[in-house]
């Protein structure tokens, strides 16, 4: 087996290793925050309801 062949497998080796890493289902309630953030953010100030309530989850008006 060459250096090629050898590189060719670490390297397909590493890739589903980071596949796997990156779609674990542990990381999945992390990931759909991180998706939310550009629907949650008004670059001329917080997110408002219509109703003039906050829109982020936990905090009351």
């Amino acid at each position: 087996m060459n250096y090629h062949a050898l590189l060719t497998v670490i390297f397909f080796v590493a890739f589903l290793a980071l596949v796997a890493w990156v779609y674990r289902p542990s990381r999945k309630r992390d990931y759909q925050r991180l998706g939310e953030i550009p629907l949650n953010t008004d670059p001329l100030g917080p997110a408002r309801r219509r109703d003039g309530s906050d829109q982020h989850r936990g905090e009351q008006s």
